[in-house]
């Protein structure tokens, strides 16, 4: 499960990839078509993900410019900030995917059930 996070795959089948681009998320899998996240609320998760990779990078940048430069704490705060927000954007689909993958653990995402054909007509 940690790999299927890592590589922004579904983890229902493991081979089709959670994300379209960067920023662009698939609402379901192309492949096994289970839906990703059914309800808004569940992205509240994948937020307090991004706080907590805002944070660390913040702290651990923090800690750097504090005992390797002299620059002043308004030169220091603008860096941090920036650093915090780039850290963001760039590990948005690691949080989103590793959320989605903690949903799944949790029950939360279901393998969509198989549509039989009797008599012609589709099913559900």
């Amino acid at each position: 499960m940690i790999e299927c996070a890592l590589n922004c795959r579904c983890p229902v089948c493991r081979s089709c990839a959670i994300f379209r681009s960067h920023f662009g998320m698939n609402r379901e899998c192309p492949r096994c078509h289970v839906v990703f996240w059914k309800d808004p609320g569940e992205t509240l998760g994948a937020m307090y993900l991004d706080f907590a990779v805002a944070s660390g990078s913040f702290l651990v940048c923090w800690a750097i410019l504090s005992f390797a430069t002299r620059l002043s704490d308004a030169v220091q705060i603008f860096v941090l900030g920036a650093i915090a927000a780039g850290s963001v954007l760039l590990c948005y689909p690691l949080t989103r995917s590793a959320w989605t993958v903690l949903v799944y653990l949790s029950g939360g995402i279901e393998r969509p059930r198989l549509r039989t054909i009797q008599g012609g007509k589709k099913s559900a």
